[in-house]
């Protein structure tokens, strides 16, 4: 019998920090794009997905992050 490892998010854990003063490590989680993953493929819970999401919104418009990325 097979069981489904549960996922665990990696801010709750405190591998990471999610700050917009840090955009090399948001874009990890933005396609080439420019777009922002969805939480299946971030893999963080509703909470950081959201922070997430904040975080990436404020480093846009203080210019350290693009709206469109490369085509």
């Amino acid at each position: 019998m097979f069981y489904k490892r549960r996922r665990v998010c990696r801010v709750c854990e405190g591998t990471i920090e999610l700050d917009y003063k840090k955009p090399e490590g948001l874009k990890q989680y933005m396609n080439r794009l420019g777009k922002i993953l969805p939480k299946r493929a971030t893999r963080l819970c509703a909470k950081h997905q959201r922070q997430l999401a904040r975080e990436i919104d404020r480093s846009r418009k203080l210019a350290l992050l693009p709206y469109i990325g490369e085509r």
